[in-house]
């Protein structure tokens, strides 16, 4: 009997048990795979079937405990899945087999039958027939049809630049069942000579791609043998593209590939790169362009998210180094997306609705809408350069390794360094050419995984819950949490002990901590809507005329008198306004007032006034709303920015509020608007 493949997600349950030193629970299991805990209980019978055919002791659920693999069972399974026999077949998902049959059929040099598909994922006729539904389904969001024709079978039809971004896009998130062999319509020894080329590419132009994207191009090279359709580019002159090495590069190791493609695989090329700017392209009137829109992007967002970003310079470079790639992508269609989008709009949705306001001004500026998964990548680059509060002095050195790019690989560290501000993050690196890690960190957390004899905790690119918590729970770190937790109990309890019992009390708390029978958990995250935070106090309704300075101080009174902000608060952003003129203008009616946060903040705080007569900034700019935001840093205000973007985009929201003739009534609207925005129902 062969032996089996475990699906992915199992694969994944078998790796993070075997990362832990501890028993986890059906329920942490669960969240860590975003799962049933009955998805937990299949999944582990399907470990079970491999290890029980490997050989190799099963995994047993200890009740009130839940799963433990021994270090010396650890040993054996680990030692065996870095052999060849670790399997010979698959058991495929739902989604793993349409995403593999999208695959195929692009794959494919010619029309795929039924029974072809049955015969490469092993299961019926009737099961291959809801698949294909669902993949029909899944074409429609990209424009793309499945085409079927009797006694042909099945094909793909559509623009083929977007058929060739969803093969990508499919084959990068399978990339490990491709190379594994468990595509059987997958040639994996004809696609490692082309890998090897591009490798080659990559050596000789001197830059780091994109982890795993050299060999979903090597597994697009077949296709674009076949060139089957012309590929054209509008607006893309051969002359400027045959001048960069990536072209010459592609040319010469792809000799005989048809001109259209050449070209094709260098856009390819010159938009999957980590770090670096292909300085030949589109030379030097776009280098300025690119940097100007840049910093467009950051004063727009520093305008909404009601920030400054103290390491301007460096976000610019970092904004300028992806656009300087990610623009060709945009404008030639060559990338759906990446893999993290999803994570990023789940973990962060502040970000990402502030990030997409911010983007108008680029779909402006390309003359296209620009796709959510990119705007996540954007929302990275914004997050990694927040600002975050200082720890103390007592510093673990820890490296931050990342695969998936500088965005990625820089909020991650602004992640960790959240969780754990008392250690120093000393670098963040890719995992190639990783040597001597030892020599400059006590901890390695990597989104991959890494020998080295220094310590690693391997993560999600973006952290999850339990990420945290493993963090968190790692030997090396729990004693520093235990230390704080230790304090934090202390003082609490101290003032009811004899003064001569401290040293014993911390002993014994101290040994209650380390016991093993606490496990640090996550703090809830601070979600401060705004329908959590506005109250009618904070709502006034002018029904006649009166000046911007004005109404800004109305704005402003009821945040001083219930101590939110200083006098200072409201001269600095009347100050900055007759500088730099009405550019808080979040609409066309609508203003959202703010300063720094040094500026005389003492806590979060916002308020609005309601203008019967539109309060006169310019000719050009005429406030119906105002709306006063006191933020005491650069995090805690961003869900509630998230809800005051999300009130104004609505059309009616204007004309609602301006028929309200009662504070009580215009906070009800703005429940009513956001349908309460998941708070608690309004208090009246």
């Amino acid at each position: 009997m062969s032996l089996l493949y475990m699906s992915a997600r199992s694969k994944r349950l078998l790796d993070v048990l075997l990362t832990q030193s501890d028993y986890l629970s059906l329920n942490h299991l669960a969240k860590a795979l975003d799962v049933s805990r009955r998805t937990v209980y299949y999944d582990i019978s399907k470990v079970n079937i491999w290890l029980e055919q490997a050989g190799l002791p099963a995994l047993e659920i200890v009740r009130e405990k839940g799963l433990f693999v021994p270090y010396g069972e650890r040993e054996e399974i680990q030692a065996y899945l870095e052999t060849d026999n670790a399997g010979q077949a698959y058991i495929f998902s739902p989604e793993e087999r349409c995403k593999g049959i999208v695959c195929y059929i692009i794959y494919s040099e010619s029309p795929v039958y039924l029974e072809q598909l049955t015969e490469c994922f092993e299961v019926s006729r009737n099961t291959v027939f809801k698949d294909l539904k669902a993949v029909a389904e899944q074409l429609g969001q990209y424009e793309l049809k499945l085409d079927y024709q009797a006694r042909l079978g099945y094909q793909m039809a559509g623009d083929p630049v977007r058929i060739r971004a969803l093969f990508m896009l499919y084959f990068s998130e399978m990339s490990p069942l491709f190379q594994s062999g468990a595509f059987r319509f997958f040639q994996p020894e004809k696609i490692k000579g082309y890998y090897g080329k591009m490798k080659e590419i990559e050596a000789a132009l001197g830059i780091n791609y994109v982890d795993g994207v050299l060999f979903s191009l090597a597994a697009l090279i077949p296709i674009l043998y076949r060139h089957q359709h012309p590929i054209l580019f509008p607006g893309l002159k051969a002359s400027e593209m045959q001048k960069t090495r990536e072209y010459g590069l592609a040319r010469s190791f792809f000799p005989d590939l048809p001109l259209e493609e050449q070209s094709y695989l260098a856009l390819h090329l010159l938009g999957s790169r980590i770090n670096t700017v292909p300085t030949e392209f589109f030379a030097n009137p776009s280098k300025g362009y690119i940097h100007d829109l840049a910093k467009e992007l950051i004063t727009e967002f520093e305008k909404i998210a009601c920030v400054v970003f103290e390491e301007r310079e460096a976000l610019e470079r970092a904004l300028f180094l992806h656009l300087s790639t990610s623009l060709y992508r945009y404008q030639y269609g060559i990338q759906i997306g990446n893999l993290m989008g999803k994570d990023v709009v789940k973990e962060y949705p502040d970000l990402f609705s502030i990030t997409s306001a911010v983007v108008k001004k680029l779909e402006t500026s390309i003359g296209g809408p620009i796709p959510d998964s990119e705007i996540a990548y954007l929302s990275l680059h914004f997050g990694s350069f927040l600002k975050i509060s200082e720890g103390d002095s007592q510093r673990l050195r820890i490296l931050i390794v990342c695969a998936n790019g500088t965005a990625t690989g820089n909020m991650l560290k602004r992640e960790v360094q959240k969780l754990l501000p008392f250690a120093e993050i000393v670098d963040v690196r890719a995992a190639i050419g990783l040597m001597n890690v030892q020599d400059v960190c006590d901890l390695v957390i990597s989104t991959v995984k890494i020998n080295s004899v220094v310590p690693n905790i391997v993560v999600h690119p973006i952290l999850t819950e339990f990420d945290r918590r493993g963090i968190l729970n790692h030997k090396l770190i729990a004693p520093k949490q235990i230390e704080i937790r230790r304090e934090q109990i202390f003082q609490v309890v101290k003032n009811y002990v004899d003064p001569r019992n401290y040293k014993e009390l911390l002993n014994d708390l101290t040994a209650y901590l380390q016991g093993g029978i606490w496990e640090f958990e996550i703090e809830d995250k601070l979600e401060l809507g705004l329908c959590k935070l506005l109250d009618a106090d904070r709502i006034q309704i002018i029904s006649g005329t009166c000046g911007w300075q004005q109404g800004i101080r109305i704005a402003g009174q009821s945040l001083i008198d219930s101590g939110s902000i200083e006098q200072r608060y409201l001269d600095a952003i009347i100050s900055q306004l007759q500088y730099y003129g009405p550019y808080m203008f979040l609409t066309d009616r609508v203003i959202l007032a703010h300063a720094k946060p040094e500026d005389g903040v003492n806590a979060l705080d916002i308020s609005f006034v309601v203008c019967k007569e539109p309060v006169i900034f310019s000719e050009e700019r005429k406030a119906s709303i105002i709306i006063m935001l006191a933020a005491e840093d650069q995090e805690k205000h961003l869900k509630m920015l998230q809800d005051i973007l999300e009130l104004v985009s609505n059309a009616n929201t204007i004309g609602a509020l301006l028929k309200c003739s009662s504070p009580e009534e215009a906070l009800l609207a703005v429940h009513q608007l956001l349908g309460n925005g998941g708070d608690s129902p309004c208090p009246l």
